[in-house]
């Protein structure tokens, strides 16, 4: 736990101080700008990692590169481009997408280790994503209820899309909405006595924010959030002392009954929860399961290096031929075989050795005692929210489905080691 919480980057009252302020303003508003300007929060990536490595450079603070997540990153960042890309069936393309990934390393490495390091910074980052959050949902509440949204967006597909010109609202709100419960949780747990009207706050919005995930139809969204949830709440239920099992019981029954309430009430969603039944019973036989064959029948050609990065889709015509019915698409559409056709195990054993470190950082909160435990329960819950392996997904690499799971990767994590500094009940501060 010392070592873990020891990483962090020094700010001066120079202009390094002011640097990592300007930063984590940048950062409070990034989801903003996933809604409105995607150019925008490239640059907002861009200036925050460039901040960083600045600031690095003059402090000469080199001993963050012992954060194992990063470490971990780092050497599968230089496996892409030192062993997979080179060996890419075209090598151009699969360059251009390793070598750029840099900027989600930096900037995983800049939220964890500079950006945040105090309950202070976690309150400026909980308000602006709340305040993001809260807009979405009441914009795509006004698009259910008009058929267009405040923004003037229509509904897709019979899917809401709130302020996007895609239906991905509800897998938005479902990444940005986990980590800032894990914020508030830590909030909480700071402070010296409870306070049951936060509490009951926080749990109503979190229940108010998983039924509009449920109204946006989107299916990997609901599942897993519900994912999430029932991870949180079950090693909450688990490792809490028994006077407090109850209210996890409380909150499953009432997740359950959100979802049968929207389940019974509104059509348009019981037809999506059916068609997840129907998916489910002929997985192999849907478009999705044959992206997940083909991906796998890809590796299996490349097994070593994979097809190269950005490479799947002429790696799966090369392979499937014209075998699919909807044809080779950009991605298999599953992170993990993303990793192994396109990556090879070499790629993928870099990213299984980055998931372990995530893993010991979960581990170690929960093992701790009192409402530390809470954090660590909620920071499983937001690894399965993003990191499930038996689901359909959007692209790993790609800008925006990227930029959306690696801020809220990032501060999932920074929440994590901010947990670990904080005393367990009963310890000193």
């Amino acid at each position: 736990m010392s070592r873990m919480a020891s990483t962090y980057v020094a700010s001066g009252d120079d202009w390094t101080g002011k640097a990592r302020s300007a930063n984590l303003v940048l950062f409070a508003i990034l989801p903003a700008m996933l809604l409105f300007w995607r150019g925008g929060a490239e640059v907002v990536i861009g200036l925050i990692d460039v901040s960083y490595l600045a600031v690095m450079t003059t402090r000469r603070e080199w001993r963050v590169a012992i954060f194992p997540p990063f470490m971990a990153l780092l050497a599968t960042w230089l496996l892409l481009n030192l062993v997979v890309s080179p060996l890419a069936i075209d090598p151009a393309t699969s360059f251009a997408r390793s070598v750029i990934w840099l900027r989600f390393i930096v900037l995983f490495a800049a939220v964890t280790t500079w950006l945040v390091q105090t309950p202070r910074d976690i309150k400026l980052i909980a308000a602006a994503w709340g305040s993001t959050i809260g807009f979405t949902i009441i914009d795509g509440l006004v698009q259910l209820m008009q058929g267009v949204s405040l923004t003037g967006r229509p509904i897709a597909s019979n899917r809401l899309t709130g302020p996007l010109d895609r239906p991905n609202i509800g897998m938005f709100t479902a990444r940005i909405g986990f980590p800032l419960l894990g914020c508030m949780a830590l909030l909480l747990a700071q402070s010296m006595r409870l306070s049951i009207t936060r509490i009951l706050a926080t749990g109503i919005a979190a229940v108010a924010t998983f039924g509009f995930i449920l109204l946006t139809g989107e299916r990997a969204a609901s599942l897993l959030t519900l994912l999430a949830i029932l991870t949180s709440v079950g090693l909450a239920i688990l490792l809490a002392p028994k006077r407090y099992r109850g209210y996890g019981l409380l909150l499953l029954i009432t997740a359950f009954g959100v979802i049968a309430g929207i389940g019974l009430t509104s059509p348009r969603i019981f037809d999506r929860i059916s068609s997840i039944l129907d998916v489910l019973n002929n997985f192999w036989s849907s478009a999705y399961g044959e992206l997940f064959a083909a991906g796998l029948h890809v590796w299996r050609e490349y097994p070593l290096t994979g097809a190269g990065m950005k490479n799947f889709q002429t790696a799966c015509q090369i392979v499937m031929g014209d075998t699919l019915k909807d044809g080779c698409h950009p991605h298999p559409h599953n992170i993990y075989i993303e990793w192994l056709a396109e990556t090879g195990l070499a790629g993928s054993a870099g990213f299984v050795a980055f998931l372990v470190t995530l893993a010991a950082i979960c581990i170690n909160l929960l093992k701790r005692s009192g409402r530390i435990r809470a954090i660590g329960a909620l920071t499983a819950g937001s690894f399965v929210l993003l990191l499930f392996p038996f689901t359909a997904s959007q692209s790993f690499f790609s800008n925006w489905p990227a930029m959306l799971l690696w801020a809220s990767l990032s501060l999932t994590v920074a929440v994590a080691r901010l947990a670990h500094k904080s005393p367990s009940d009963g310890e000193p501060a």
